[in-house]
């Protein structure tokens, strides 16, 4: 299996049982602890690291490790867009209602009123959807790993 297969697939892999564990525990209802499921970033970041030292090992150079980055963000963002959809649908459907209930909470302990609640509610009503879930999923993936891709690649040397 080549290096940007195995690390998109573990990537895809890692990041979806930590989203199925976030939500079974509930944290995704609590203010604070939601900020958990942001775990995800250190992961995506060593997954890639890895990927590229293999890279830099065989003697890829700047350009190769950063392809190869962008593939593994590739691979693990689509299975993290198609894994988001399948855990807020079939796994999880009650998902997205809990969240809006949360952040209901959340606008009315901020002391906003009734109808500034509706309005931000209202406003943000795209966002509680699981295709809409999944394509934020695999856009900070494809962000996150271009922006660790292009650091991480300068700094990685065959050693």
């Amino acid at each position: 299996m080549n290096t940007t297969f195995k690390y998109g697939l573990a990537l895809g892999i890692v990041v979806e049982i930590w989203t199925a564990i976030v939500i079974a525990a509930g944290w995704h209802k609590d203010p604070l602890l939601l900020y958990l499921f942001f775990l995800v970033l250190p992961i995506q970041a060593t997954i890639l690291i890895l990927a590229l030292r293999e890279i830099s090992v065989s003697g890829g150079g700047y350009g190769r490790k950063v392809r190869t980055g962008l593939g593994v963000s590739l691979i693990g963002g689509v299975l993290i867009l198609f894994g988001s959809v399948l855990l807020t649908m079939v796994v999880f459907p009650h998902y997205f209602d809990e969240l809006r209930v949360a952040g209901e909470a959340l606008l009315v302990k901020a002391g906003k009123k009734p109808e500034e609640v509706a309005t931000m509610m209202k406003a943000n009503e795209s966002m509680y959807s699981p295709w809409s879930s999944g394509i934020q999923g695999f856009v900070g993936t494809m962000a996150t790993g271009v922006l660790v891709s292009l650091i991480a690649a300068g700094w990685i040397r065959k050693r």
